[in-house]
């Protein structure tokens, strides 16, 4: 009976009386291919789009029967990689050039894995699925820099940096910008566009919440600096409700350039049906308005003890509890 070759690594399978005075041979070269098995390494070059490693029974350069196969070329459409669809497991190292193209590794007539350029892939198949063991591995613990060159994506679980609470900081770079996030750890601090947080939060840069923003147990300061900086808030038909003009150092309700006086109010709503301002006294004995200047005898200071009436020029429409009175005012005294 003639000798028949195992599935997996073609290994010649003699019989009884088979092979006389060549058994030596034959030994020798099953062991090289075991040997290739645990610890070969071939490099192959990608020959066409549908390629696959080379096979031979009992010979000792069997691509396919090592542990190690490096693929290297340039891939001139999307490709596909072949082994027998026999259960085994390669180490994979993709040295190809990819362009536009992709590379895929199966078992013959079965169902690929994709492989990444530049990477290396521990890989083995059942006879009919090449399966990727890092695309669906356990739990892993790195002691060293785990570098990613390609996409990171966390999905279905929770992320934890520095469990331990060393003292370690954490860093999201962006195109431009070093330290476009920055946890600082030995400072407890988080910085957005710095790398030197001054406070548990500090932003560098433009801030917007589309949300809403609860300032809750702490005083707000806006400008501590003292720095030509504007303050504006907006209302649904007023840009300027409410505008401090930093380098004016004035504020103006309803308008953005106050300039009449420090506190102007610009009634921009001519249909509306409302005053400009407001006095609601609620502690019944005090005034609504409590004026503080300097008094003199005649009219060269804020505030005058002159009783003589002067010429009356017009007077000013108020409104007290619902009913419109007049306060009259003089040019002179």
């Amino acid at each position: 009976m003639a000798s028949t070759y195992s599935s997996s690594l073609n290994l010649q399978l003699m019989t009884t009386g088979e092979q006389s005075g060549t058994w030596g041979t034959v030994t020798n070269e099953n062991l090289q291919k075991i040997e290739s098995a645990v610890k070969g390494y071939v490099s192959v070059a990608i020959a066409s789009t549908t390629d696959s490693l080379a096979t031979s029974d009992g010979s000792t350069t069997d691509e396919q029967s090592n542990a190690i196969v490096k693929l290297t070329g340039t891939l001139t459409g999307n490709t596909t990689m072949s082994c027998e669809a026999v259960e085994t497991w390669y180490i994979v190292d993709d040295a190809t050039s990819h362009g536009t193209y992709s590379l895929s590794f199966k078992p013959s007539g079965g169902t690929a894995t994709s492989l990444v350029a530049g990477s290396k892939h521990i890989l083995y198949t059942d006879g009919s699925t090449m399966f990727d063991v890092l695309n669906d591995a356990g739990n892993i613990t790195a002691n060293g820099t785990l570098t990613v060159a390609g996409a990171t994506s966390l999905n279905g679980g929770a992320f934890i940096f520095n469990d331990s609470s060393a003292d370690l900081n954490f860093t999201i770079e962006s195109n431009g910008d070093d330290t476009n996030f920055f946890s600082d750890g030995g400072e407890d601090r988080i910085g957005i566009g710095t790398g030197t947080p001054s406070t548990k939060l500090d932003v560098v840069g433009g801030f917007k919440a589309s949300g809403a923003v609860d300032l809750d147990g702490g005083a707000f300061t806006w400008n501590q600096t003292g720095a030509s900086l504007d303050f504006r808030c907006e209302t649904n038909n007023l840009d300027d409700a409410f505008f401090i003009d930093g380098s004016a150092d004035k504020i103006g309700f309803g308008c953005q350039d106050p300039s009449n006086a420090l506190v102007e109010i610009n009634q921009s709503n001519s249909s509306g049906a409302v005053a400009c301002l407001s006095l609601d006294q609620d502690d019944t004995d005090q005034p609504f308005i409590h004026f503080d200047g300097t008094s003199a005898s005649d009219q060269t200071s804020s505030l005058t003890t002159d009783t003589s009436v002067g010429s009356l020029t017009g007077h000013i429409r108020i409104d007290v509890n619902g009913t419109d009175f007049w306060i009259p005012y003089y040019a002179t005294n």
